[in-house]
């Protein structure tokens, strides 16, 4: 299963119906299907060839989605990676997955010597709205036929999703177009979506959440998808009540932040389903939305290696707050001791999943890929357990990951950043809480000079070059002497203590 053979059925089957808007336009089913084509085309007219890999630095625009499937549709590799990314953060990952295209926006301009640096084998680099007529991708783009008649195999690998690992350097991830679809179509049945839904996309479009829970979901269900580029509170709450939104994914914060609008009880909604993960959603938040709209906000959990839906609540069975809900149809959980033995119900143990949601493995990264799927099952790092009721929850992390309104944070790149500053002894970078956010980004430092000092103005400057603005530490400490263990390793299990 993919999900472009299905855009294609829809364009004949439904082709006025809407597909895509935004404030500027829409899109119908027969559009999508010859933009997507287009896209393909300009590809192929690039000299991509299958497997090869396609990295794409967009934001939430139509242009994200023809790239998307365009790349896919052609049995090429899909790279999405975060629009904000400095030079510094995607150096490794172009080096790592040697793109052969590189599609951008005006903003991340700057990165294309980044791109021919660490690649080999560039053979075409692409600017949206670009002014000049070598980088300009609509000219490409609408040069080209809209008809395509896709060849590949479901089970063939489609996409790679860089998720930060245990080294400090992002892992690529490579997921399959029938995990991808199979995960989508099944978290469709789930939470009953149908062809009236209407989704509201403001998650970012890079990360597996927006991709397979909205945009695949929707699509799969021949409903239409509203895409927003950015999370305004106010903008989305007049968003939901004019185009009458049904269906709604967001982290935790988003809620929070929505739910903190003064005029929040006075708009009307048409939303039948709201559903969050990516962190614990607060019972305050929970409890506030079911007062004012009379139907609870649905948990779930999901990692970027499991395309990403492992287990949800769902519409009609019983909500239990701060669970992550059971298992959806089709994927198998388990809770692991250290010696990858299924403990009983209620124990508590490390988070294992199997199904055909899970990824091939780690891009380039066979030993990894063998510590992570071992015997089978994907091991996911988190802590949990599960209830007499098949309901799981996550207890704690195995990692040091910081988890930001649903944005993950590794602390080891960060610290590096701030150690090339060059006035610190030692680093130390851990969350710390907010009421917001979950958790926010702070720094424990020792100065080289113990009696000199440091202008931390300009230390943020030397971090905006270098590391995107949602991993900028909010706060810095300086401490006499870091808390360590016999060993000489920084606990920061003490650092926010301190």
């Amino acid at each position: 299963m993919n999900v472009m053979n299905e855009i294609t059925r829809f364009s004949i089957s439904t082709p006025n119906k809407i597909a895509l808007k935004n404030l500027h336009s829409t899109i119908t089913y027969e559009e999508l299907e010859k933009k997507i084509n287009q896209t393909a085309n300009a590809f192929l007219s690039f000299g991509v060839e299958k497997g090869e890999r396609i990295l794409i630095q967009v934001g939430n625009r139509f242009e994200f989605i023809y790239c998307y499937y365009a790349a896919m549709k052609i049995g090429a590799i899909i790279v999405p990676i975060n629009p904000l990314y400095t030079p510094n953060e995607m150096s490794f990952i172009v080096e790592d997955c040697q793109p052969v295209v590189y599609v951008c926006e005006q903003s991340a301009k700057n990165n294309i010597e980044t791109v021919n640096k660490h690649s080999e084998n560039v053979k075409k680099i692409v600017v949206l709205d670009d002014e000049s007529e070598e980088l300009n991708f609509g000219r490409y783009m609408t040069e080209q036929s809209g008809e395509y008649e896709a060849n590949i195999e479901d089970n063939a690998v489609c996409q790679i999703l860089y998720t930060s690992g245990t080294t400090g350097h992002p892992k690529g991830a490579m997921l399959t177009h029938d995990g991808l679809a199979g995960n989508a179509k099944t978290y469709s049945e789930h939470l009953k979506c149908t062809s009236d839904d209407i989704g509201l996309i403001v998650a970012p479009l890079y990360h597996a959440a927006a991709q397979t829970n909205c945009l695949n979901t929707m699509i799969l269900s021949n409903a239409g998808c509203y895409i927003m580029e950015k999370f305004v509170p106010k903008v989305v709450l007049d968003t939901m009540e004019k185009e009458q939104i049904t269906y709604f994914f967001g982290p935790p914060t988003m809620y929070a932040m929505l739910l903190n609008d003064p005029n929040i009880e006075n708009y009307q909604f048409n939303l039948r389903i709201a559903f969050t993960g990516a962190a614990s959603m607060p019972v305050s938040v929970h409890k506030r939305w079911k007062e004012l709209f009379g139907f609870d906000i649905l948990e779930g959990y999901g990692l970027t290696e499991c395309s990403p839906v492992v287990s949800n609540h769902g519409p009609d069975g019983p909500i239990k707050h701060g669970s992550i809900g059971p298992a959806i149809e089709g994927v198998s959980v388990k809770i692991f001791d250290e010696n990858d033995q299924e403990v009983p119900v209620g124990e508590i143990g490390e988070v294992v999943v199997q199904g055909p949601n899970v990824m091939k493995g780690y891009w380039n990264r066979p030993e990894a890929t063998k510590e992570a799927l071992r015997g089978g099952w994907f091991h996911t790092g988190d802590v949990g357990y599960q209830d007499e009721d098949g309901y799981f929850y996550i207890v704690d992390r195995k990692k040091d990951m910081i988890n930001q309104g649903g944005l993950k944070i590794y602390p080891r790149e960060i610290e590096e950043v701030l150690y090339q500053y060059g006035s610190f002894l030692e680093v130390g970078v851990v969350g710390e809480p907010d009421a917001i956010k979950g958790e926010q980004v702070v720094a424990y430092v020792t100065l080289k000079d113990s009696k000199g000092s440091v202008d931390f103005e300009d230390v943020e400057k030397f971090c905006r070059k270098n590391l995107a603005p949602y991993k900028i530490p909010k706060k810095y400490y300086v401490l006499d002497e870091m808390p360590k263990t016999l060993s000489g390793k920084i606990l920061k299990t003490q650092l926010v203590k301190a």
